[in-house]
C-alpha cells in the first residue's frame, strides 16, 4: 500500500529490539530539533492571530465573539480529524507526513493574509486546523522512538521549549508587524485597499513556514519504530485503524488523562488568546507591548518548568509508576493561586513574576503528559493516542468565544474570566490524584511493571 505518505509500515521486515536501558538512536537529538523546528513555526501559525487581533478586528469589524470564533475555528477541525490523520502516522512515514502538514499550515497562513471578511478569514482558519491535524501526532511518534523511558520526559520538556520559543517571537514579531503603518498595493481586485500592518505579518510568518517544509521533507530521516513486540498487542506493524482506536480508548487511566487535558486546554487556549487583548485594554499597552509582556515573562519561566518537569520526572518514575503523574499535580496546584491573581492584579510588578510562576506550572505539566500516555498504551498505537487527547479535547475549542460573548453581555470583565479559569486548574489536579491511585496501576505498562 502507498501513498503521497509513503508505503504503509505493515509490510516491513521485525524491527531491532532496542534495550529499554539504551538511551536511543545515535542521531536522537538531530530528530529532536527538527521536529522542534516543525512546532515552533506550525505554533506560530495558530497563535498569530491572537496578538494582531485587536487591528484585524477593526479593518474587517469584527465583534468579540467573532474575534472568540476565530480560535474555535481552528480548534475544532484540528482537533476532530486527529480521529482519523493521527493514525497516518502509526502506519507512514513520519517525516512524510510532517513536512506536508506544515507545508500545507503554510499556504493557509499566506491566504488569510488576503482575507477581506470575516467568513473568509474564519474559512481559511478552518483549513488551517484542517492542514495542522497530522503534524503533532507524527511529531509524537519520532520522539517515541528516538527516546526510552530513562530519558523521555526530558526530551519532551527539550522540545517544548520550541512552543515557548514561538511564543515569544510571535507575540513580540507579530504585535511589532501588526503596528506598522498601511501599505498601498492595490489589491482592489481582492476587496483589499491596502497591505495592512497585521497582514504582513501572516505573509511573514507564513513564508518562513514554507522555507521550514521544504527544509524538513529534505533532511529528516525516517526513525525506526522501536519497543514494539510481534507476539504482544497490536505486534509490529500495527493494526488496522479500528483495532488501533479502541486499544487506546479502553485504556481507563489513558481516558483520564485526556479529560485532564481538556481542561488544561480550557485554561491554555484563553490566556493565550485574551492575555494580551487584557493587558491592551487594561494597561494601555500597544499592541507591541502587550504581546511581548504576555510572553517575555511567561515563556522563558516555561523553559525552566519543562526542564525541571523533564528531570524530577525521568527520576521519580525509576522508583514509583506514579512518579510523571505526580510532576503534573504540583504543575496544576501551582496554577490554581496564579491565576487568581493574573486576572486580579493591574499592576506590572506583580503580573510579572505572576506569570513566570505559572510558566514554571505550564512545563511541569506538559513535560510530562505524553510520556504519561506511552507508558499505559501499546507502542504501536502511539501517533494515535496522542491525536486522541486532541479529539477529547474538542469542548474546549469553545473557551474563546464564551468569554467574548460573556464579555461583551457584560457578565463579566475580561480580566474576572481569566482569573476564573483557576478553578478549571483545581478540577484538572483532582483528575490526575484519581488517575494516580486508582486506574493507573491496573494500565502502566512501563520499566517498573517487572521489577
Amino acid at each position: 500500500m502507498s501513498g503521497v505518505f509513503g508505503t504503509a509500515e505493515v509490510i516491513m521486515t521485525p524491527l531491532p529490539d532496542i534495550s529499554l536501558q539504551d538511551r536511543g538512536p545515535s542521531n536522537r537529538w538531530w530528530m529532536l530539533f527538527l521536529v522542534a523546528l516543525a512546532y515552533f513555526v506550525l505554533i506560530q501559525h495558530r497563535s498569530l492571530v491572537g496578538y494582531v487581533q485587536i487591528p484585524l478586528s477593526e479593518e474587517l469589524q469584527l465583534t468579540k465573539t467573532q474575534t472568540g470564533w476565530l480560535d474555535t475555528a481552528f480548534l475544532i477541525p484540528y482537533a476532530i480529524s486527529q480521529l482519523f490523520v493521527a493514525y497516518l502516522s502509526d502506519r507512514f512515514q513520519r517525516r512524510r507526513v510532517l513536512s506536508v502538514s506544515l507545508l500545507a499550515s503554510s499556504l493557509c497562513l499566506v491566504g488569510m493574509s488576503f482575507a477581506g471578511s470575516f467568513g473568509g478569514l474564519l474559512a481559511l482558519r478552518i483549513v488551517l486546523g484542517f492542514a495542522q491535524s497530522a503534524s503533532v501526532p507524527a511529531i509524537a511518534g519520532v520522539m517515541a522512538d528516538c527516546f526510552t523511558p530513562r530519558n523521555r520526559s526530558t526530551a519532551v520538556g527539550i522540545y517544548n521549549l520550541s512552543l515557548n520559543l514561538a511564543f515569544i517571537v510571535v507575540g513580540t514579531m507579530g504585535g511589532r508587524l501588526a503596528d506598522l503603518p498601511d501599505m498601498d498595493l492595490s489589491l482592489q481586485w481582492l476587496g483589499i485597499q491596502s497591505l495592512s500592518g497585521w497582514r504582513s505579518a501572516m505573509l511573514c510568518f507564513g513564508g518562513v513556514g514554507i522555507v521550514a517544509a521544504v527544509l524538513l521533507g529534505v533532511v529528516m530521516p525516517e526513525p525506526l519504530r522501536t519497543e514494539r513486540q510481534a507476539a504482544r498487542g497490536l505486534g509490529t506493524g500495527g493494526a488496522a485503524w479500528r483495532q488501533t482506536l479502541w486499544s487506546v480508548l479502553r485504556v481507563r487511566s489513558f481516558v483520564m488523562l485526556a479529560l485532564g487535558f481538556l481542561g488544561f486546554c480550557m485554561v491554555d487556549n484563553a490566556q493565550n488568546f485574551w492575555l494580551a487583548r487584557h493587558y491592551v485594554e487594561s494597561l494601555q499597552m500597544t499592541n507591541a507591548e502587550a504581546g511581548q509582556f504576555a510572553t517575555i515573562w511567561y515563556r522563558p519561566a516555561a523553559f525552566g518548568g519543562l526542564l525541571l518537569g523533564g528531570f524530577l520526572a525521568d527520576r521519580w518514575a525509576k522508583s514509583r509508576m506514579r512518579g510523571r503523574i505526580d510532576v503534573q499535580i504540583l504543575g496544576m496546584f501551582i496554577w490554581v493561586p496564579t491565576l487568581i491573581v493574573l486576572g486580579s492584579s493591574d499592576s506590572v510588578y506583580v503580573l510579572a513574576p505572576t506569570m513566570a510562576v505559572i510558566g514554571v506550572a505550564y512545563g511541569l505539566y506538559v513535560s510530562n503528559l505524553w510520556t504519561t500516555a506511552f507508558e499505559v498504551i501499546d507502542p504501536a498505537a502511539r501517533s494515535t493516542a496522542i491525536g486522541l487527547l486532541n479529539v477529547i479535547a474538542v469542548p474546549a475549542s469553545l473557551t474563546s468565544p464564551v468569554i467574548g460573548y460573556l464579555i461583551e453581555q457584560e457578565y463579566v470583565e475580561l480580566g474576572q474570566a481569566i482569573g476564573g479559569l483557576s478553578v478549571i486548574a483545581l478540577v484538572i489536579a483532582a483528575l490526575l490524584a484519581i488517575n494516580a491511585r486508582v486506574f493507573l496501576p491496573g494500565d502502566y505498562h512501563g520499566p517498573l511493571r517487572d521489577s
